[in-house]
């Protein structure tokens, strides 16, 4: 029973679990060795975060929303998505795309309250898996440009305390035939999030 070499396996992962038992549970303190973890998986498990978080982003920049929106002013007039008036619309059609590529997306995900927040956060949709914290934003003639800047700012603050996600995209849908003023600019003056305007 000792030269099995599964009993030895099993040996050494017990050996090596009451190590890490001994050390502090902070993250910074652990340390798998490249010889315990091959690298690979290492950069395939990031790759395909990064891969998930992308293809997103490029459906969210595509024609798509605008293609969906057409087929139903086209083909489906009497539905409510023939005529986008409100954001839950627009986050309505985001998830079903969404989901499509984040099987664990969930809505309207109750934020914990920051210390020193008078109120908590509720994030439109959000991934454990990928880290994701994705905002949908409506502009229109009523709610300008101007406005949803302060929103965006307000939320890049109350979400950038939160220590459970890595990204966040805002997804804004201009109504009506409005017209978000330079959105490449604006992009590139907001860098700690992702927008798709």
């Amino acid at each position: 029973m000792k030269n099995n070499p599964e009993t030895k396996e099993v040996r050494r992962l017990i050996t090596e679990l009451q190590k890490i038992q001994q050390l502090a549970l902070d993250s910074d303190s652990i340390i798998i060795s490249k010889s315990q973890v091959p690298q690979q998986v290492v950069q395939q498990d990031i790759q395909k975060e990064i891969d998930t978080v992308e293809k997103l982003i490029k459906l969210l920049r595509s024609d798509w929303f605008m293609s969906v929106v057409g087929y139903f002013k086209n083909h489906r007039t009497s539905s409510p998505y023939a005529n986008i008036t409100d954001e839950y619309q627009v986050q309505d059609l985001i998830y079903c795309l969404a989901l499509s590529l984040i099987p664990d997306l969930q809505y309207e995900d109750p934020q914990y309250k920051n210390t020193g927040a008078l109120t908590s956060t509720r994030i439109d949709f959000y991934s454990v898996e990928q880290k994701l914290f994705l905002e949908i934003k409506f502009a229109n003639s009523t709610h300008t440009a101007k406005k949803v800047e302060a929103e965006i700012s307000e939320d890049i603050v109350k979400y950038g305390k939160q220590l459970t996600f890595s990204t966040l995209i805002f997804f804004i849908y201009c109504a009506d035939g409005y017209t978000f003023p330079n959105p490449r600019e604006f992009e590139k003056g907001n860098d700690s999030a992702r927008f798709v305007l």
